[in-house]
């Protein structure tokens, strides 16, 4: 047995009319400390509590110091002092431990559920960790009896959200969320709230792929996933990028944001997913392809149905991706479109910007022509240019049509 180093007990000595007689109390013999109970008798194998402090005694009735003691299937440790650690964390030979008011060391969840102890050694547990759920806890949303938890890999503490349903933290380079439990939630959490709604929502990798972990937040790249059912239910599969903070990319409500990524741009709305098709922004329109997986912006010439609406028509967009106004390639554009007459008509007078066109069911331009017949048998005349100098007084303008717009796809 080590030397006793600190150990600061005084001993009181009572007087009676009978004799002498000594209150409980240590007394050093030798190197060592031993007990002797109120009766002179010397305690051996207990616990004893002196000024408020308790202490362990060995067989031998000496008080055991920097020592682990089993004591009626429950350990406890004593420390340099002889005093019994208590209620609180304590660093023992490299590893930290709790200790519950009355000494005993906790394995499993503490009275608090701040630490958890290994099962078999006591030692409390820290980084991620896969433990049964305590039955009085709820679990929304939660179908199995474990869960993945993190507890501080410094102080040993469960990781959880204080006031908000969620917390999202910052894990080695790597965000989680978690619940008010602890519990690491996945899919789709709202973080915090904002407008538009979707803004305050991350996503958390429900299983380990080839590019995240189970838990992690996706970040700095696209994700193909169904939105948030609280922001809109029974949708598809979508595209969604995220930033480095884990925040997806979203509009204002009711607009589109244009954001270019890498050498593409695309088209996001409201609800954080990148759309499809032909869409009006700020006035302009522009053609962001024709499927989800293929929906970054288009320039140049499209001579066919582009968006499932309109069947046949032919488009031209611009290289900063407006649709083009105006006379390209003897055709007559408006936001993109091709202006055509119907096959019906032959010809049509087609009013932009306030001059007004002559145009074939094909979309070139009648340049030059006198008084040639349309499907009503109405007469026109134009210029070199393609505009009209004449008509009859029945004929009349049609106004130039845009793309139809795609609905959110």
């Amino acid at each position: 047995m080590k030397k006793l180093v600190v150990l600061a007990i005084g001993f009181s000595i009572f007087f009676t009319l009978s004799g002498v007689s000594y209150a409980a109390r240590f007394e050093k013999v030798g190197e060592y400390y031993r007990y002797f109970a109120d009766d002179g008798s010397v305690a051996r194998s207990e616990i004893v509590e002196v000024d408020r402090k308790k202490y362990y005694l060995n067989d031998e009735g000496y008080a055991v110091f920097n020592s682990w003691v089993n004591y009626n299937d429950d350990m406890y440790y004593a420390g340099n002092d002889a005093v019994l650690k208590t209620n609180g964390v304590y660093d023992i030979a490299g590893y930290k431990y709790y200790l519950d008011a009355d000494g005993r060391l906790v394995k499993g969840w503490s009275e608090d559920y701040l630490y958890y102890g290994d099962l078999e050694d006591g030692f409390l547990l820290n980084g991620f960790q896969e433990l049964e759920i305590p039955r009085d806890w709820p679990t929304e949303g939660i179908k199995e009896r474990t869960g993945w938890f993190y507890f501080d890999t410094n102080t040993c503490k469960r990781v959880f959200s204080d006031d908000d349903p969620y917390i999202c933290k910052m894990i080695g380079n790597k965000r989680y969320c978690f619940d008010q439990n602890g519990i690491i939630r996945t899919g789709w959490r709202l973080i915090k709230d904002t407008v538009p709604v979707m803004k305050g929502y991350m996503y958390f990798v429900e299983e380990t792929n080839d590019e995240f972990k189970f838990g992690e937040a996706v970040t700095d790249t696209w994700y193909a996933v169904e939105p948030p059912t609280e922001v809109l239910a029974n949708s598809e599969v979508r595209y969604f990028y995220f930033n480095g903070q884990g925040q997806p990319r979203v509009a204002q409500v009711g607009k589109y944001q244009k954001v270019r990524l890498g050498e593409k741009t695309y088209l996001f709305n409201e609800y954080g997913y990148a759309v499809y098709g032909i869409h009006e922004v700020n006035g302009d329109y522009y053609y962001f392809g024709t499927s989800v997986q293929d929906c970054s912006m288009k320039t140049g010439s499209f001579n066919k149905d582009i968006d499932g609406t309109n069947d046949g028509a032919s488009f031209l967009f611009e290289d900063d991706g407006k649709g083009f106004t105006g006379v390209k390639n003897n055709k007559l554009y408006y936001k993109g479109k091709l202006q055509m007459a119907t096959p019906e008509q032959k010809y049509a007078g087609i009013e932009i910007g306030g001059r007004a066109y002559l145009v074939n069911s094909s979309g070139a331009l009648m340049k030059n022509r006198k008084r040639i017949k349309d499907g009503d048998g109405c007469w026109w005349t134009t210029t070199s240019a393609g505009t009209i100098s004449s008509k009859d007084e029945s004929a009349d303008y049609t106004k130039a049509l845009p793309p139809e717009l795609s609905e959110d796809k």
